[in-house]
């Protein structure tokens, strides 16, 4: 890194003192939550409307049993935006909230059959996979230029608000003489520091805190129903949803893939699965809808809840616990457009492939061969016999769609099914040949490489967030699941950074870690910023920029813009020794120096450079 930042900074940055500590105190059970009657004293006219707008969104899941792995899968999300189908009432005699729903039916869509099957030699039939949508971002987001400004885009400061909102009110309804009270701006030292304790590290976690993280909440506990309906993911719903609506609304990548992602924690609760064939083990399951890039434009979180047809939309029939997953991630992805989605063979399906085909999604995945009846390729043990390379496919028509199956034999048998390319062209790969000793050429139908150059995505993104990742142990899981969706929003942000640069034509893109550091600094000592209406000027930033390069004080480096031009503690100071000022265009030295900035800046009858720096 650029700046080496010290322990005693951190401290400095959040103004906590060395001694705190963190009060790591353990969650109440949901079923045993009597908060109602407690603390309904201390509720002055809720805001409904608020209430509604977090209770609007049901979610229920299956559990599925699949080669020794058992993990819940969530299905599909319902957005009821008629709020007067749901009423919400405190009665005097309950002790919790009840939720009822009037007059909500959901019409029955029948599964999609695909019963006998036929299957036919011959060729896939060309079709346009000529991509018609438009990828290109908006004008409102080329704007964004810095760390701080893409940041802001996903973690909104209307979710600031909310989080400030919820731990305050949870404060109260811990300790009503002695509430936690924060405002946006401490919530954002929070955030940087958690952004910076992935890059600096030191070796007692507890340094860090004081009660912040014991009061952090993000919604109402007085909202938690109970029974088998109830949301086991309320106390992070607000931040799930704010972050998914965000995300998609990027505009989406030609290219997608769907995968599973995990959030190691060794924490105890009934969220948790274990997945052996991860490297991370044990942890909170994640469906997540990426871009070949790595960027995440949809995500499900794991809960565990039953099947519920009430969480499935009017216009999705039932394909399945796997997947429904799919159904319910690609519900942001624009029909008619020819979309690419890949996945692996947990999802694919006969039925999955035809109703994405029927929105004109094309589709390649892996399949399990007991899920193709009837199709005409060799079995396992006549193709292993074969020379390596050797590929059979065969073709059929369901419901009017086309779909081709391939087998490959590599080092493994690979089966895939498709909607959209088949076995040419054939090219060539290497591969080392135990017998012969030596690398040989072996033939590899077009089907693989387009599979193999697009399905990555999301092991992209795992492998951008396992670089840089918040370290913070805590005994509530939703704390974890901060975390974790904290890195993913700077992992996008820094994806989104690249994006914007390469659409504008412009080489100076931050690495990971600069992009974490800038960040960090501007969430740590940032005051009140309002941007500028129109598109942003460059020419001061990038004076700067390359002033820096031509040399200065040890220590004297240029702020994020953000902090430059917060308009707050920007106060100027005498410095021991006479250094050039730092303002782009000035030549001049001085003893004066910002000392919230720590620049050497020209100040005095007759100069203006401090106040440039800080104004433009």
């Amino acid at each position: 890194m650029a700046n080496k930042i010290d322990d005693s900074d951190i401290l400095q940055l959040l103004d906590i003192p060395s001694g705190s500590e963190d009060d790591f105190e353990s969650d109440v059970d949901d079923d045993q939550l009597d908060l109602y009657s407690k603390y309904s004293n201390l509720l002055e006219e809720p805001d409904i409307t608020t209430f509604e707008e977090l209770l609007s969104k049901q979610f229920s899941s299956e559990s599925i049993v699949d080669e020794n792995v058992i993990f819940p899968i969530l299905e599909p999300v319902v957005d009821n935006s008629n709020f007067s189908d749901i009423n919400i009432s405190l009665p005097s005699t309950s002790t919790e909230p009840v939720i009822r729903k009037q007059n909500v039916s959901i019409p029955s869509i029948p599964p999609i059959e695909v019963k006998n099957v036929v299957w036919t030699e011959g060729n896939f039939p060309v079709i346009d996979t000529n991509f018609l949508g438009n990828s290109d971002l908006p004008s409102d987001i080329l704007e964004l230029e810095t760390p701080f400004q893409i940041f802001k885009y996903f973690f909104t400061s209307d979710l600031l608000d909310h989080i400030c909102f919820e731990t305050y009110k949870y404060g109260v309804q811990n300790n009503s003489s002695t509430p936690l009270k924060i405002n946006k701006e401490d919530l954002q030292k929070y955030i940087g520091i958690l952004i910076i304790m992935s890059l600096v590290n030191t070796s007692n976690i507890r340094n860090y805190w004081s009660p912040v993280l014991a009061n952090l909440h993000f919604n109402d506990n007085l909202l938690t129903s109970t029974g088998p309906e109830r949301d086991k993911i309320h106390k992070i719903r607000p931040l799930i949803e704010t972050s998914r609506k965000r995300f998609s609304s990027i505009p989406i990548e030609e290219n997608l893939a769907v995968d599973e992602q995990i959030c190691s924690t060794k924490a105890r609760s009934s969220l948790k699965v274990y997945m052996p064939n991860k490297p991370h083990k044990w942890g909170y399951t994640f469906f997540v809808l990426s871009g070949a890039s790595g960027f995440a434009y949809n995500f499900e979180f794991c809960s565990g809840q039953e099947n519920n047809s009430e969480g499935r939309e009017a216009s999705e029939p039932v394909l399945g616990a796997s997947a429904n997953v799919v159904v319910c991630l690609s519900r942001v992805i624009p029909n008619n457009q020819n979309f690419k989605l890949f996945f692996d063979n947990y999802y694919t399906s006969l039925p999955l492939l035809v109703y994405l085909k029927k929105r004109n999604i094309l589709s390649l995945g892996t399949v399990r061969r007991n899920r193709l009846k009837n199709v005409m390729l060799p079995v396992d043990s006549v193709l292993m016999k074969q020379p390596r390379g050797t590929t059979a496919h065969c073709i059929s028509k369901v419901l009017d769609t086309d779909i081709v199956a391939v087998i490959w034999k590599d080092t493994k048998i690979v089966s895939l099914l498709s909607t959209f390319t088949a076995i040419d062209p054939v090219v060539k790969v290497s591969r080392f040949d135990r017998k012969q000793k030596k690398r040989i050429e072996v033939d590899c139908p077009n089907i693989i490489q387009v599979y193999n150059r697009h399905m990555g995505g999301v092991d992209l993104l795992d492998g951008l967030l396992g670089r840089h990742k918040i370290k913070m142990r805590s005994r509530k899981w939703y704390m974890r699941v901060f975390h974790h969706l904290l890195d993913v929003t700077v992992v996008n942000s820094w994806l989104l950074h690249k994006r914007i640069q390469k659409q504008k034509g412009n080489n100076s893109v931050l690495s990971l870690v600069k992009f974490r550091e800038e960040l960090a600094l501007s969430l740590c000592k940032i005051g009140t910023y309002t941007p500028k209406r129109g598109r942003p000027t460059n020419d001061v930033q990038e004076g700067i920029i390359k002033k820096g390069k031509m040399g200065t004080k040890v220590g004297q480096h240029a702020p994020p813009k953000e902090v430059r031009t917060d308009k707050l503690d920007h106060w100027p100071i005498e410095s021991e020794k006479r250094t050039r000022c730092k303002n782009p265009g000035c030549k001049g030295f001085t003893f004066m120096m910002c000392g919230k900035c720590q620049i050497s800046l020209c100040c005095g009858k007759g100069l203006t450079c401090f106040t440039k720096w800080h104004t433009t």
